[in-house]
């Protein structure tokens, strides 16, 4: 009886770690997202994915991070990298490319959690503030960790 109880135990354990949010494995599919495999991780919002046999550079529409020199560069790489895992959708919003040329999207992980606000929301990155569908989410993602002082962004403040 105690084996059996141990089993059940472990087995319950293991199910809702395998289904807890920010695993990779078990596709959640975000309405009008494009699946693909990510490549390379550029910077903190930016990553090269592919699709079909198409490689294509993304900016993360709803977060800038740090450039490379400034505080909290490194730290904001790693953290997208972490996040993106494998496999991102995109989903795309008013505007599909940038400046740069680089396809615009918000980007979210295999299980379906939106990166830019994670992002913010950690405080790694600061909200993009001129437009998008998820703008008003992020910003108040941007609020929350401010006041929190959470991540390189906001610890000491």
């Amino acid at each position: 009886a105690t084996m059996l109880i141990v089993v059940l135990a472990f087995t319950a354990l293991a199910t809702r770690r395998a289904n807890a949010p920010g695993d990779a494995g078990v596709l959640v599919p975000v309405a009008g997202a494009l699946p693909v495999q990510v490549e390379r991780i550029l910077d903190g919002d930016t990553l090269d994915v592919r699709s079909a046999e198409t490689l294509i550079r993304v900016r993360l529409y709803g977060v800038d991070t740090p450039e490379q020199g400034e505080v909290c560069f490194a730290e904001a790489t790693e953290r997208l990298t972490v996040l993106a895992g494998d496999v991102v959708q995109l989903l795309p919003d008013a505007r599909l490319q940038d400046r740069f040329d680089r396809e615009l999207r918000y980007v979210y992980t295999e299980d379906g959690v939106l990166i830019d606000e994670a992002l913010v929301r950690e405080g790694f990155g600061l909200a993009w503030r001129d437009d998008g569908s998820k703008r008003d989410a992020i910003i108040a993602a941007e609020e929350e960790a401010r006041a929190a002082g959470r991540g390189c962004l906001w610890a000491d403040n």
